[in-house]
């Protein structure tokens, strides 16, 4: 984790009396999201990889390039 990451979730703990760990689950909740939506909901077979928002926060939209990129990264895999 970044260090200015670190020194800030420091002071929004101690701003709203919660513990550090608690602070840091919550900043890394949108990421754990993400990593389970790519994981379970992205069909590599139909190449569909859905889009993701978090308002003001987050948006991962996979773009055609990259749909092609991976598509020949998973075929290269599967032989």
């Amino acid at each position: 984790m970044n260090p200015e990451v670190k020194v800030l979730i420091t002071k929004i703990a101690k701003e709203l009396s919660l513990k550090i760990s608690d602070v840091e689950k919550i900043y890394e909740a949108p990421f754990d999201l993400q990593a389970i939506i790519m994981k379970y909901r992205c069909n590599r077979d139909t190449q569909e990889f859905p889009s993701l928002r978090i308002p003001y926060f987050l948006i991962f939209h996979c773009p055609s390039w990259n749909k092609k990129r991976l598509l020949k990264k998973y075929k290269n895999e599967r032989k």
